[in-house]
Parts: structure tokens; C-alpha cells; sequence
């Protein structure tokens, strides 16, 4: 005999008990008071024993909590829903907790689709979840910096950008500050947010920026920004021109200035030239020097063997960059039509501007650009105009990459007083096309955190971690069918770390578990909604019996119950 039967016959027996009162008594309003009695008694059974109906639901659906879930968004998960939730969720009575998603998954076998909501699964989950996320109920973004991008290594005299985007900041501003406190950069973030600031790395080594939001004097929010700065190997630059020109005036004092190690030929006139250092074209020469820039006239100038000699250069893994500072005589076009870039005359405008590319602001500089219409397959823009028309094009040939340039004026950098924008143009420009020298760095994490797991890649096997406080701790490092070694990392401090091999060090930074929270859960909400769709099974149709809700039968009682005590307070005063 189960409880709701019990309960019938306990509710049932009172009933007629007090009905027969009732009728023997011959109370006014008796009749009344009987079927007031008998609706009472079948109202509180099915409040306490509510009917059940049948609903449809996603057969096979987790429904997982993870952080920042919302009160609203726990009010609205269906009662069906089979719910776990995971570490640093709000309490949920019907919820189950697990440590991690694939716990989760072990538990519930028949899982094959996640509803996932809240601020996004943690980087620990998110393998477990692929394939699986077929819903994301987001919760709101905390206000704060939600997302930053900044360099991992930067070379020492350039300049590094820093972007991002703050949430919830309407009348505020955003401040760069250096290791000493002192505001390098700051910006007001557009209708959407985003900011974008610029500093130049002065010296080498590992330093520990600020990026403050500020909203009416008040700070949001407050994150640190690595950066390590390299000074890098000395470029070795052969430089052959046809004749002198202000672009490469500036450019061959920045050279010298920025320690490349410079050789040059420019010609004067017939027979005259302008050398420094050897600047020799032969086969040795060319071996000995990163990259070479050279423009129509002196390819012009070129016998058949050195053009040849400068090919099979370029293929072994030399850098050129080729100069357009004129109209292109009809060997040098079809030479560079080999090549790859395929030159002809245009009737485009020459002013270009370059203002929003190169963070130029309020500085009124004008640019020209020569009136040439250049097509090249399977190439890379090396500069864009603020209208998105190249400015110059690479791409690669053999081992080696080759580029042609046609910005005629990237001197009135220098001349406006941006002589730090214009070296960093040009470093940009011949780091892409230097001959490439040693052995790659590995891929270090970019967003590191304490309890976190963190992945480093590209290791050799003697690769080994130091941490904040000095100890070395020992990778596990797995190599991959594709010869890529990595190994996981989950630090336990926050700080410098340091990837050590051999003698080279590459540090990193890890942040403490409670730093920069905003970015850490808005970084799990775009990796979440990545993860949306994946589902490879679509969701099977079932009905579950569901109780119905109890309110209303509760409230059907309650009235009752007031009609009947009102009727026998009438028949006892009439009494």
C-alpha cells in the first residue's frame, strides 16, 4: 500500500465523517457545507498528489551549469531536464555535481547532445564537449576587458600594438601604463568597445604593462600585459638602386641607425656609383646576406648571369624586395612576370591614404603610390591603404620569399616626426622577407593561468619549465604522428614562467586564478559558441510524464476552506 493511497482513505475518511455531521445537524446552508467539504478534500489530494500529463523532451540531452549561470537561467530549465553542474556554479537543488564535464559524461553513457549554460565550459571541458554542443544559453558578459590582443615577442626600437574590447563602458577611456606607472597610451573605445594602443619596446627583456578601463574617473577594470621584447639578430642587407631617392635616402639611415648590417650600390650617373661595403653580386655574396632590394633601373643594369645568380638565390631562401619607382621598360616587366607579378601602367589616382592603417590619429600626412596595376598569384599583401588596395605584394618562390613594393613616399613618415612608425614599418616589411635563420621558437601559451591547463608546443626533448619562484618542474612531452612535440602544463603560481632548453630561454606569463576574470569568462564564451552546432547526432523524440503543477490546486483548496469556515460561522451565529 503506497502513501497516496493511504492518504486517499485518511482524506476520504474525514470527509464523510464531517458530511454525516453535517447532515445530522441540519445545519443551514447543510447541502452547501457537504459539497464544499467533498471539493476540499479532492483538491488538497491533488495538491499533494498532482496528476501527470505527458511532454515532449530531447531524448539524450545533458543540460550542463557552468559559471556565471543566472537565476533567470536556472528559473527557466525545464523540469524534465537531466542537469549536472560543474565547479563555480550557484547551488541548484536538482542539479548534479561533478567535478569536470567528462566526469559527466561517464555518469550519463546515453549522452549525446549538451545544452550548455552560463559563461561557457572551461578550457579543461571543452575537448570532452566537441561534437556534443547542440545548445549555449550565454549568460551576459561581465563588464570589464573582454577581449585583448597583444604580441607574444616584439623586436626591441618597434613599435607594438595592443587591442581589445571593453563591455558595459560607455563614457570611459583606456590607458596603457609601463612597469613604472606611467600612462604610455591611451584611447577612447568606439560604439562597440574596441580600443586600439600603440607603444615602442625600448629595451630588451620581459616587462609587465598595465591596461586600465576607466568609466568617470572610476577604473573597471585592471588587467596586466606581458611582453617580451628580443633584440634579434642583425639583418644583413644588400641594397641596389638605379639611382638616389628620398625613400631610400631614410630608409638606408634607418638601416644604419637600427644596426643592420647595410651594403649598398646606388648609381650617379654613367659609370658612376655610390658604394658602401663590398656589395658584391656574386654566389658567396649572396649566400652571406638575408635579404636584397633592388628597383627597375638597377635590374635593369643586371647581366643575364647575375639576374640568374640572384633566381637561384632567391629559391635556396634569400629574401628581395622589389622597388617600383618608376614606369617598368619591357625586359624588367617580363623579368618580374617570371617572377610572379605580372606589372602593367595604370590610370588609378596616386594619393593614398595610410592614416587608420598605420595609427597615424590626428597627423595630417599624405602618401602617393605609383600609378601601376599589379596582379601576382598566390600572394600576400605586405601593406594595405586605408581603402584596402595593396601597397605591396609577397609570396613565396622556392625557400625564399619575394615582394614588390610601389608606395613611392614612405619617407614623409619620417618627415611628420613619425620616425618611430616609419622603422617599424620597414622592420615589418624585411622580417617578413628575411631569409629565415635558425630553428623555430616554440608555441607558447598566450593566456596562461594558475589551475588552469596551459599547452606548450614545437618542445625538444630536454625541454623543462621554471617557474615564478625558481623550480624547475619536468615535462611530459608527447611527440605527434606529424613530429610536433607538445606537452600540458598546469601551473601552480602566478608570475614569469620560463621555457628552458639547453641555453635558450622563452618566458611566459601565468596569471593568478582570480586575475582578469572578465577576459578569462568571456574567452570560455567564444570558445563555447565555437563548439556550437557540432553535434553530430540530432536529438530523439520522447514523451516523459511530467507532475502538473501544484499551485493551482493549492489555491482551489485555500478558497474552499475560506467558504466553509465563512458558512458554519453563519450557521453557528444563526444557531
Amino acid at each position: 500500500m503506497n502513501a497516496a493511497l493511504i492518504v486517499a482513505i485518511v482524506i476520504a475518511a474525514a470527509t464523510l465523517l464531517g458530511s454525516v455531521r453535517a447532515w445530522r445537524r441540519r445545519e443551514r446552508h447543510w447541502l452547501a457545507i457537504v459539497v464544499l467539504q467533498v471539493g476540499a478534500s479532492v483538491l488538497l489530494y491533488l495538491c499533494l498528489f498532482p496528476p501527470e500529463t505527458q511532454e515532449d523532451y530531447a531524448s539524450g540531452e545533458l543540460t550542463v551549469l557552468t559559471p556565471d549561470t543566472t537565476p533567470q537561467q536556472l528559473a527557466a530549465l525545464p523540469p524534465w531536464a537531466t542537469v549536472v553542474a560543474l565547479p563555480g556554479t550557484p547551488p541548484q537543488r536538482t542539479a548534479e555535481r561533478v567535478p569536470d564535464l567528462a566526469t559527466a559524461l561517464r555518469r550519463h553513457p546515453a549522452t549525446h547532445r549538451l545544452h550548455v549554460v552560463g559563461a561557457g565550459l572551461p578550457r579543461r571541458d571543452q575537448d570532452a564537449a566537441r561534437g556534443l554542443v547542440a545548445d549555449f544559453d550565454a549568460a551576459p558578459l561581465p563588464r570589464g576587458l573582454v577581449e585583448l590582443d597583444v604580441p607574444a615577442t616584439v623586436r626591441v626600437g618597434n613599435l607594438w600594438r595592443v587591442s581589445g574590447r571593453v563591455e558595459a563602458s560607455a563614457q570611459g577611456h583606456v590607458e596603457l601604463r609601463d612597469p613604472a606607472g606611467a600612462v604610455v597610451a591611451t584611447a577612447v573605445p568606439d560604439a562597440r568597445g574596441r580600443f586600439e594602443l600603440e607603444a615602442q619596446a625600448k629595451v630588451a627583456g620581459q616587462a609587465l604593462f598595465a591596461l586600465k578601463a576607466v568609466d568617470k574617473d572610476a577604473t573597471v577594470d585592471d588587467v596586466a600585459v606581458p611582453l617580451v621584447a628580443r633584440a634579434g639578430e642583425p639583418l644583413k642587407l644588400l641594397v641596389l638602386a638605379g639611382a638616389p631617392d628620398a625613400d631610400l635616402k631614410y630608409l638606408r639611415r634607418w638601416a644604419v641607425d637600427a644596426g643592420v648590417q647595410l651594403e649598398s650600390r646606388v648609381g650617379l650617373s654613367e659609370g658612376i656609383a655610390l658604394t658602401e661595403g663590398a656589395a658584391a653580386l656574386d654566389a658567396d655574396a649572396l649566400r652571406a646576406v638575408d635579404i636584397v632590394i633592388v628597383d627597375e633601373r638597377a635590374w635593369a643594369a643586371l647581366n643575364r648571369a647575375q639576374k640568374q645568380l640572384l633566381t637561384d638565390a632567391l629559391r635556396a631562401g634569400l629574401g628581395v624586395l622589389l622597388r617600383a619607382t618608376g614606369p617598368l621598360p619591357a625586359p624588367v616587366a617580363e623579368d618580374w612576370a617570371a617572377l610572379g607579378f605580372r606589372v602593367r601602367p595604370s590610370e588609378t589616382a596616386a594619393a593614398v591614404s595610410l592614416t587608420r592603417v598605420l595609427g597615424l590619429g590626428d597627423a595630417d600626412v599624405g602618401f602617393t603610390r605609383r600609378p601601376l596595376d599589379v596582379e601576382a598569384s598566390a600572394a600576400a599583401p605586405l601593406l594595405r591603404g586605408d581603402d584596402a588596395a595593396p601597397l605591396g605584394l609577397w609570396r613565396n618562390e622556392g625557400s625564399g620569399r619575394v615582394a614588390l613594393w610601389w608606395l613611392a613616399d614612405s619617407y614623409r613618415l619620417a618627415l611628420s616626426g613619425s620616425s618611430t612608425r616609419f622603422g617599424s614599418l620597414w622592420s615589418r616589411v624585411l622580417t617578413t622577407l628575411a631569409r629565415a635563420h635558425g630553428a623555430s621558437a616554440p608555441v607558447l601559451p598566450n593566456e596562461a593561468r594558475v589551475d588552469r591547463r596551459a599547452v606548450l608546443c614545437g618542445l625538444a626533448p630536454d625541454a623543462w619549465i621554471e617557474t615564478a619562484q625558481a623550480t624547475r618542474v619536468d615535462l611530459s612531452i608527447e611527440r605527434a604522428a606529424t613530429s610536433t612535440s607538445c606537452a600540458a602544463y598546469w601551473p601552480e603560481q602566478s608570475g614569469w614562467h620560463a621555457l628552458v632548453s639547453g641555453a635558450q630561454r622563452w618566458p611566459f606569463y601565468v596569471r593568478a586564478a582570480s586575475e582578469a576574470l572578465p577576459l578569462q569568462r568571456a574567452a570560455d564564451t567564444r570558445a563555447t559558441q565555437a563548439l556550437l552546432g557540432t553535434a553530430t547526432m540530432p536529438s530523439a523524440s520522447a514523451q516523459r510524464s511530467v507532475p502538473l503543477p501544484r499551485w493551482p490546486f493549492f489555491l482551489g483548496w485555500l478558497a474552499a476552506m475560506v467558504a466553509l469556515w465563512w458558512l458554519e460561522r453563519r450557521s453557528a451565529a444563526a444557531q
